[in-house]
C-alpha cells in the first residue's frame, strides 16, 4: 500500500515538472514570437518613414499626410541593443506587466531617448516572463548601450551600477544630462538592480 502511494505521487511529481517546464518553454516561445512582431512592425515603419522622406518635392503634400500615416508600431518607441550581453529587444512606452512580459518598457514621465534628461526602462531578468535582462550585471564602466528610434540612433555608455531597495523612486529622478536607467529585479527578487550609462558625446 505504501509503495503505491510512493508510486502515484511520484508520478504527480513528475507530471507537475513536466508541465512547468513545459510553461516555461511555451512562455518563451511565444516571447520571442511577440518580439520578431514587434521589431518587424518597427522596421517597417522606419522603411515607411525612409520612403516618404525620398519623395520628390513636387509632392511635399503627399509626403506630409503620408507622415501623419505612419503606424505607432503597438507603441513600440524604439529598439535598444546591448552588444556586450548580445541584447536586443523592442523598448515599448509603459511598464504594466502586460507590456514587461514581452518587452522593455519605458517609465511614462521620463525622458526620451537622446533627450536631455533621464531615460528610464524596466525590464524581468526571469526565464519564463522575459529575461531581456538576465546578464546586465556583466555589465562595466564604458560598455556601449544603443537605442534606436525612427529619428535616430543614440548611444550610451555605463557609468555606473547599484542595488537598491524596491521602493527607491528616485532611480527615476530627472538629470541635467541625457542618460540612461535600466531597472530591473536582483537575482533573488527582493531589490532593484539599476544600471546607469550617459548619452555618448
Amino acid at each position: 500500500m505504501k509503495n503505491k502511494v510512493f508510486r502515484v505521487l511520484g508520478i504527480v511529481l513528475l507530471v507537475i515538472g513536466i508541465l512547468m517546464v513545459g510553461y516555461g518553454i511555451y512562455n518563451k516561445v511565444k516571447t520571442n514570437n511577440k518580439q520578431k512582431e514587434m521589431m518587424e512592425n518597427f522596421e517597417s515603419a522606419l522603411n515607411h518613414i525612409k520612403d516618404s522622406n525620398n519623395e520628390t518635392t513636387k509632392e511635399n503634400k503627399k509626403q506630409e499626410d503620408k507622415k501623419e500615416e505612419i503606424p505607432l508600431t503597438d507603441d513600440v518607441i524604439a529598439i535598444m541593443e546591448i552588444p556586450k550581453i548580445k541584447l536586443q529587444v523592442a523598448v515599448k512606452e509603459g511598464t504594466e506587466m502586460d507590456i514587461l512580459n514581452y518587452a522593455v518598457g519605458h517609465f511614462k514621465n521620463t525622458a526620451m531617448p537622446g533627450k536631455k534628461g533621464n531615460f528610464a526602462v524596466a525590464g524581468h531578468r526571469n526565464y519564463t516572463t522575459g529575461e531581456f535582462f538576465l546578464n546586465v550585471h556583466k555589465l562595466t564602466d564604458k560598455d556601449e548601450i544603443k537605442v534606436r528610434t525612427h529619428e535616430n540612433t543614440y548611444i550610451y555608455t555605463v557609468s555606473g551600477m547599484e542595488v537598491v531597495n524596491e521602493d527607491a523612486l528616485e532611480v527615476l529622478n530627472p538629470t541635467e544630462d541625457a542618460t540612461i536607467t535600466l531597472v530591473t529585479c536582483t537575482e533573488d527578487g527582493k531589490q532593484r538592480l539599476i544600471v546607469r550609462g550617459k548619452l555618448k558625446e
